[in-house]
């Protein structure tokens, strides 16, 4: 009779078996790398400063972007709206309206011809400042706003939509009006007569007035128009909508 001890075990084959499937062992440095290969994640990339979103309009992707999504230059432009600073907007606020200020300030210097026939002194009093404090103030506010508003054109000369919004047209609006404020001055109190003060305010108002308008020409109707055009060409022709909500042309047409 044989003994436990001598008896073969069970579990220690069928141990064997799991251990040693058709007759080999599979070494553990080949199952690792399917293992490291399913957990590795793809990189992220980096964040972009603040401070350098600020110099530039162009942005990192966005994650999780729907299908069909495209992110051109035009979109990217629109973005960046939300990225410039409110303080931004309340200086390019400022320095228009104090380049305004100057301007309407102007005709308060103006020799009137009643000053003239006062006097009796001929068309010598029409050389003359009535007001000399109040030209030197009409002088610097329209030289701190025409400065603000070219520091400010360098500093966002790439966001073609803001420079354009902020700048360029409040520019324009605030020239025609000095333009205005002038010429009823020279024609209402002055009938027709230019004195210096008139014709040099005449000058820079007519002049700010035709660069911003060129200004306006070149970048909306140049370089923002050819960047909608690619957006067009790219993402489609989109129209406000009814009541502004954005559709495309073709569900405009539906």
């Amino acid at each position: 009779m044989s003994s436990p001890l001598n008896r073969p075990s069970l579990n220690s084959g069928r141990s064997s078996s799991r251990s040693r499937p058709h007759g080999r062992t599979v070494p553990a440095a080949q199952l690792a790398p399917t293992s490291r290969k399913q957990e590795v994640h793809p990189e992220q990339p980096p964040p972009v400063p603040a401070k350098q979103l600020h110099h530039t309009t162009q942005r990192p992707p966005l994650p999780n972007m729907p299908a069909g999504y495209t992110q051109t230059r035009y979109v990217n432009m629109l973005l960046a709206l939300d990225d410039i600073p409110q303080m931004f907007n309340m200086m390019s606020s400022f320095f228009t309206w104090i380049l305004l200020a100057g301007f309407v300030l102007f005709p308060g210097t103006f020799t009137s011809l009643q000053q003239q026939q006062l006097n009796g002194v001929g068309a010598a009093v029409l050389n003359v400042v009535t007001n000399i404090p109040l030209y030197i103030i009409a002088w610097l506010c329209t030289g701190i706003g025409g400065v603000g508003m070219i520091w400010l054109w360098w500093r966002w000369q790439r966001n073609y939509i803001w420079i354009v919004n902020r700048i360029f047209v409040p520019g324009l609006l605030n020239s025609l009006a000095g333009v205005i404020s002038v010429l009823s001055n020279v024609y209402g109190v002055q009938h027709g007569t230019y004195s210096t003060t008139s014709e040099s305010a005449i000058i820079v108002t007519i002049a700010v007035a035709v660069v911003c308008g060129c200004l306006i020409l070149l970048y909306q109707f140049w370089l923002l128009g050819n960047i909608k055009k690619e957006h067009d060409r790219e993402v489609g022709v989109e129209h406000a909508g009814e009541h502004g909500e954005g559709i495309l042309g073709d569900e405009r047409k539906r």
